[in-house]
């Protein structure tokens, strides 16, 4: 494998070269193209909504990327994590199935054994944590969302919460002015899709209607069915299937008319009921049980910009939140029949941006708010002669309470400049629940921290332009991290909060015009350094006394550096996109690599749209490094420092999506996946992907 100092180079000289040499064929006789000439939508030109005041994803001083509804609609995702791997510096943990996957972000996330708390999720601003060990901790539907945003590296934790060492993912439900369109009252979608490999069905409807001028309301439900799918090899992965339902029911209020002055409900709900890996993580045991999964979010949503006004625009809401997991079927435990895993929280987040006039080209966006979440953990446990416990050493039941403050200030001049400092302040109080624990009783604990940060972007040109940023970002322990205990290890009341600092540094590149005045040329290219003190870890001690050695400890410190590079080019109906994500981690207090860290990646994209017809199609592929820079001691297992080799896979895809005439509405299409047939395994999931497979999707909106 190419060493990580060859690699950076390669980065930087994939973004600057051809574009070098574009730009010394652009004149400045060279007009902008139209809109009517522009059949693609790049990401990197994307309003991005969730970094602050809104500004397209090139001109944020972070690397964030955007997925809307034709994004998700063209990747025929079955699982949350099929949306999310094509992004640089995005990694899914564990299985492949709808379970067993948690968020690794540029390194971080999804440990062994450890709490995938370094990725914060939300869903419609609600956050969302669960956590079980050897299992993944997000559950949900592709088919549920219009629009994904992912804010990568810790600078992004100043407006959603402590601990967003890795990054933030924050998902939007479907809304139902989404759907209708030209004044209509009412619509319906319907839509359904298969997929060979694993014999998979996925049907959706969804009802949008407006019963008076000011009132929307959205209902949706999907089913999705598979069997157990067959890798490149030809062999069935067990354990892979997936029977999972979930809908989702909202309503909205515009006061007046006024979409920025309205009260929303949102509630979703997602059952699963399947057979499962016990160790979906690592799958060092392998043993199957059956899991139900009951997740339900729920919130209550107030948005007032006061008719335009630039000191007041609020955004408030009022959240519920549980995630559920009955584990049964497991006769590989000892005197365990049934298990509930739960977490329950409430949650409340206010925030007000307001707008500075400065004179000139001078404008200043300053976004306060407060957050304030109670999360309540719940383990308990049915033996084979019923008697009920509550929870496990493993496990522990437990409370949390947490308060956050925060601000963060743009500001802006000629639309060349943004300054963005900000600052978070969190404090955490835990609380032991009933758990019996090995050693001495816990004891609540409290923490706090200070999370500062500073970013800056500079368009030196109309197409070249510098950023950067340095971030203190601090995670807090968080109750498995302090409550846990086993036979051999107690508690850990002495934990410090992990401390991050993080600075990176980059360029954009945007061209109109270049080889024809209809073509455009977008590229972004992020360096980042991230240095971890404190880093929370299970205790590799194999053995101790009771009481005396912790489940828990600090190792020292730890450094991630990398690089990602996004890049987009069209012309006509001709498009290109790739992205590059270079990450190698160390443990500098040991010298060994971190087993979070995934193998080096590349993605290429090339196609073609045609806007009068509605027919587009392409092809895509996947290269993936060898990953053998493996830690050489502690937990290694397969799915987390058990070395891969490279491999690359190819897809083709086409849809027809006609936007006028009769057949307006309709939607076809077809995806030939991993179409050589080729066996692998991501560094980062113990199981081997699914092999060669053909999908087929059809919808109609009436």
């Amino acid at each position: 494998m190419l060493n990580t100092r060859r690699l950076l180079f390669l980065g930087t000289a994939l973004a600057a070269a051809p574009t070098m040499a574009m730009a010394q064929a652009a004149s400045p006789e060279q007009a902008a193209p139209s809109s009517d000439d522009q059949t693609t939508s790049f990401s990197l030109d994307r309003l991005i909504v969730s970094a602050g005041a809104e500004k397209v994803a090139i001109d944020t001083p972070q690397a964030v990327t955007a997925l809307d509804q034709e994004d998700i609609d063209q990747q025929q995702a079955s699982t949350i994590g099929d949306l999310l791997e094509g992004i640089p510096g995005v990694s899914i943990q564990g299985g492949v199935g709808q379970l067993g996957q948690g968020f690794n972000i540029r390194g971080l996330g999804s440990g062994i054994g450890d709490p995938d708390s370094r990725v914060v999720i939300t869903v419609d601003g609600v956050q969302k944590y669960y956590e079980q060990y050897r299992m993944g901790g997000f559950f949900s539907d592709p088919e549920l969302y219009k629009r994904v945003e992912v804010l990568r590296g810790p600078a992004s934790s100043t407006l959603y919460g402590n601990g967003a060492l890795g990054g933030v993912v924050n998902f939007t439900t479907k809304d139902a002015a989404d759907f209708l369109t030209d004044g209509g009252s009412i619509a319906l979608r319907l839509k359904g899709a298969t997929e060979t490999n694993a014999e998979a069905k996925t049907g959706s409807g969804i009802l949008a209607f407006k019963p008076v001028e000011n009132l929307e309301l959205l209902g949706t439900y999907n089913i999705r069915r598979s069997s157990d799918y067959r890798d490149g090899n030809g062999n069935i992965v067990a354990a892979s299937k997936t029977e999972a339902d979930s809908w989702l029911g909202k309503a909205r209020y515009n006061f007046s008319g006024d979409r920025k002055h309205a009260i929303w409900v949102s509630y979703q709900d997602w059952i699963s009921d399947t057979p499962q890996v016990y160790d979906q993580v690592t799958g060092a045991v392998g043993n199957l049980m059956r899991r139900r999964v009951h997740d339900k979010t729920g919130v209550v949503g107030y948005v007032n910009d006061f008719n335009g006004s630039k000191l007041l625009n609020v955004e408030a809401q009022l959240s519920y939140a549980d995630s559920n997991v009955v584990q049964t079927e497991t006769n590989f435990l000892t005197n365990v029949t049934k298990s509930t895993f739960g977490y329950e929280s409430w949650q409340a987040k206010v925030q007000n941006t307001s707008q500075i006039e400065l004179g000139g080209d001078w404008k200043t966006f300053l976004i306060v708010g407060g957050q304030w979440i109670d999360q309540t953990r719940t383990n308990p446990r049915v033996t084979t002669s019923g008697t009920i416990s509550a929870g496990a050493g493993t496990h522990p039941e437990g409370g949390m309470t947490r308060y956050g403050l925060f601000g963060q200030l743009e500001i802006v001049w000629s639309d060349k400049l943004t300054i963005m400092p900000g600052v978070r302040v969190d404090w955490t109080d835990l609380r032991p629940g009933a758990t019996t624990y090995i050693g001495a009783q816990p004891q609540r604990t409290r923490h706090s921290g200070v999370s500062p940060k500073i970013a800056a972007l500079y368009n030196l040109t109309d197409w070249f332009g510098v950023f950067g940023s340095y971030a203190h970002t601090v995670k807090l322990p968080n109750i498995d991290e302090t409550f846990s205990s086993a036979s051999n290890r107690s508690y850990s009341p002495f934990l410090r909060p992990e401390k991050s600092d993080n600075v990176e540094a980059g360029f954009t590149l945007s061209f109109d015009g270049i080889a024809d005045r209809n073509d455009r040329l977008r590229a972004k290219t992020t360096f980042f350094q991230n240095d971890v003190k404190d880093l929370i870890q299970t205790n590799s001690v194999a053995a101790g006394v009771a009481g005396s050695t912790p489940y828990f400890v600090n190792v020292g410190r730890s450094r991630i550096r990398g690089v990602e590079l996004e890049a987009e080019y069209g012309i006509g109906g001709f498009f290109a996109r790739g992205n590059l994500s270079i990450i190698d981690g160390k443990n500098l207090s040991s010298g060994q690599y971190l087993f979070t860290i995934p193998a080096n990646e590349y993605h290429l994209t090339v196609g073609y749209a045609d806007a009068r017809t509605g027919l587009s199609g392409g092809w895509t592929a996947e290269f993936a490094d060898a990953q053998n820079k493996v830690p050489t001691s502690g937990f290694i297992s397969a799915g987390s420092g058990q070395a891969t080799p490279g491999y690359n896979t190819h897809s083709v895809f086409l849809t027809f999506r006609p936007q006028s005439g009769a057949a307006k509405g309709v939607e076809f299409r077809i995806s030939a996946e991993n179409i050589f047939d080729t066996y692998y395994r991501r560094y980062l999931s113990y199981l081997p992907a699914e092999g060669q497979t053909f999908k087929f999707t059809f919808a109609n909106t009436f």
